[in-house]
């Protein structure tokens, strides 16, 4: 069996200091197989968030196992508008990465970024706009592309598609689903749409107060759920459409 690209066990984290510091995180345990998709849902306030966020290394106060067997795992947030740089072109956003990671050759890197561009179903004209001359289908492939284009097979998906409309959702979960295929991608999907998460994912986990009630492939946990907290969720994402 093959190592996990992410494994989690009895994970804690907190916020604050002193007086203030409060748990978020709970005893988590996760395993996340290389080229699967893990989907992990809640209401906002679970604690998905902070998850997502300890994979990457951003909460140091933790305490428990955590160990990413990646190298430099990226995220992909819920907004692109405000997480792409409004001030630069699309050739400079997608460059970036390359730059951080150590390729000084602006040849070299421009080269890359040509190539990449058909990957995510974006043109060279696109490289000369800035964000705000794309639309939002748009600027979440160029966010896609710059968190891919380093390399990483490990990619964090925080609400990645909640902020377009449903004809463009389809797109990008079917881009998703494609780059996964094609360049052998992990993903940690964190939503509270559970429709969506039942497209992408293979397995999901149901997080309520910082912990994990259920988990399980998506085809078992959403006929037979057990917890009452994923028979709420399901019952409302019913109500929904």
């Amino acid at each position: 069996m093959a190592e996990p690209i992410v494994h989690i066990d009895r994970l804690n984290s907190w916020y604050g200091k002193g007086r203030d510091r409060k748990q978020v995180l709970r005893d988590v345990s996760l395993d996340l197989a290389p080229g699967e998709v893990l989907g992990v849902v809640g209401e906002s306030g679970s604690g998905k968030s902070t998850l997502a966020k300890c994979v990457l290394g951003m909460v140091a106060d933790t305490t428990g196992t955590l160990q990413v067997n990646s190298r430099r795992p990226q995220m992909v947030f819920q907004d692109p508008y405000g997480s792409l740089n409004p001030a630069k072109t699309v050739g400079w956003i997608l460059e970036e990465p390359l730059r951080a990671a150590g390729v000084k050759d602006n040849a070299e890197r421009r080269k890359k970024v040509a190539d990449f561009l058909p990957l995510v179903g974006l043109e060279e004209e696109h490289l000369t706009r800035r964000p705000a001359q794309l639309s939002g289908g748009q600027r979440q492939r160029v966010a896609i592309a710059a968190a891919l284009i380093q390399g990483s097979k490990l990619i964090v998906l925080d609400e990645p598609v909640s902020a377009l409309d449903v004809t463009l959702q389809a797109q990008i979960l079917r881009l998703l689903a494609d780059l996964k295929e094609e360049l052998g991608l992990s993903y940690l999907f964190i939503s509270h749409d559970l429709a969506v998460v039942y497209q992408l994912c293979d397995r999901v986990a149901v997080m309520t107060g910082g912990e994990i009630v259920e988990e399980g492939d998506v085809d078992t946990l959403y006929d037979y759920p057990r917890h009452p907290y994923t028979k709420k969720l399901l019952d409302a994402s019913l109500a929904l459409d």
